[in-house]
């Protein structure tokens, strides 16, 4: 299968200005000189400007970039045409490929064969499928980090030590007979405490990056007309909730993406939690009391025109032990008075807001951030790590841990040397020096086609 020659439209099959269009393997060239209406000397890695004529008829012109083996992303020789991106232009091409018998590549193929080829190892590919999906300024730069090693790093730089050890538990069998303490009991329990310290921080940067990458949920909650709606909207710029004066409008949970600073949010808005109306508003309010256990971070709304009544003293107690931002929305109609009284019994920090004006928006977002940040301290140097690097590092920590346990029990180093290649296994197999095929193909099938 990575004998055969590939292509692939690599941009939707939109109307656009340009497409592109990537050939891989060992008949590139000679697809290229086919395709063309004169044979031409092309050299690597130089636009080409030529016509791509079918049976007389011009088909388009385009430019051509020709890489030659090894320099290039699949580490085959490859090409990509650029013509223009109109659908009925790249299908007539890739019918002419077709002719020439260059198949039309599997999702995720190139960037397959790239890994298979050495231009990359397995967190490196995955980085690559991560920044095509990214819905954050975070997500893109933090996966931009992992396409140029930083996952590949940490590991190489665990695995090391692991190696190091090993060797140290292998010279005692060497040494066995004679006697030789070549690695004592506590230095060995000290490494492996090492070892495990390491890992165990890598899994919690990793899986900090899998909780960012997939939203911070942030529920915005109060009882019924406080203005939740409206702040929706606001911070999304549209119209996405039904905004009315008649208490009650929101029934469901309303959910939408949001970007604060470079971080992927979605934001929540519910049904106001006061005595129901009706069994559909009784529905609403129970959904809005789950989404309060369910959701890390909290924003309250108040009425800064109402004082605080009941339904407001209820929220306040069942979010006490929440991270949370207490909104006091409503500012521009209130009076300087009932603002301070009501800051003065809530006796917490809180936020003025205006949904109407927009009062206080640039301090919400900024709020919203500071709290997602002071819950996760190292977002900055955190990994985007899907469920296979997740797994395979808790399986590493339980291998390190089995080790610590054997030493300390004394067992042979035999047995020792065994459990740390297990360790050594599951690391290879996050980069993907160890891989069975059937994960390959379950990693790369999520990619698009033509990446």
């Amino acid at each position: 299968m990575l004998n055969d020659t590939i292509c692939a439209p690599s941009t939707p099959p939109v109307h656009s200005s340009i497409a592109v269009i990537r050939i891989s393997g060992a008949d590139t060239l000679r697809a290229l000189n086919s395709i063309f209406h004169s044979r031409v000397d092309i050299k690597p890695r130089y636009a080409l400007y030529r016509s791509i004529i079918h049976e007389g008829d011009p088909v388009d012109d385009v430019i051509v970039i020709f890489y030659r083996s090894p320099r290039s992303y699949t580490g085959e020789d490859m090409a990509e045409i650029f013509c223009h991106g109109n659908p009925m232009i790249v299908q007539k091409i890739m019918i002419l490929l077709h002719g020439l018998g260059i198949r039309m590549a599997q999702p995720g193929e190139f960037t397959r064969r790239a890994f298979m080829n050495g231009k990359l190892d397995l967190t490196e590919a995955e980085a690559i499928n991560h920044i095509v999906r990214a819905r954050s300024e975070w997500e893109i730069q933090t996966s931009l980090k992992q396409m140029h090693g930083s996952l590949k790093q940490a590991i190489h730089r665990i695995r090391t030590r692991v190696i190091e050890f090993r060797a140290d538990i292998e010279a005692g069998i060497d040494f066995s007979e004679e006697e030789i303490d070549v690695l004592p009991q506590e230095q060995a329990l000290q490494a492996a405490g090492d070892i495990h310290e390491l890992i165990a921080d890598l899994l919690a940067r990793c899986r900090t990056g899998g909780q960012l990458s997939q939203g911070i949920d942030v529920a915005i909650v109060g009882r019924p007309n406080v203005g939740k709606s409206s702040i929706l909207n606001l911070l999304l710029n549209q119209e996405r909730a039904i905004v009315s004066s008649i208490p009650g409008t929101t029934r469901d949970i309303i959910r939408e993406p949001f970007q604060v600073n470079g971080m992927h949010v979605n934001l929540n808005d519910t049904a106001g939690i006061d005595t129901p109306g009706d069994e559909i508003e009784s529905i609403g309010i129970s959904l809005s009391l789950q989404k309060i256990e369910s959701s890390p971070f909290i924003i309250l709304v108040l009425d800064a025109t109402g004082g605080l009544r009941a339904a407001d003293l209820s929220i306040l107690d069942k979010i006490r032990n929440k991270k949370k931002i207490i909104l006091i929305n409503k500012v521009d109609i209130a009076a300087p008075d009932e603002i301070d009284r009501l800051r003065g019994e809530i006796r917490e920090k809180t936020t003025l807001f205006s949904a109407k004006t927009g009062e206080g928006l640039n301090d919400l977002k900024d709020a919203i951030s500071k709290l997602i940040k002071n819950e996760f301290i190292e977002i900055d140097n955190s990994f985007i790590a899907n469920v296979r690097i997740v797994d395979l590092l808790e399986q590493s920590v339980r291998n390190i841990a089995a080790v610590g346990e054997l030493i300390a029990r004394q067992e042979p180093n035999e047995i020792i040397a065994f459990e740390l290649q297990s360790l050594l296994d599951s690391l290879s197999e996050i980069t993907g020096e160890i891989t069975p095929e059937d994960i390959l193909d379950s990693i790369f099938s999520r990619f698009c086609i033509g990446k």
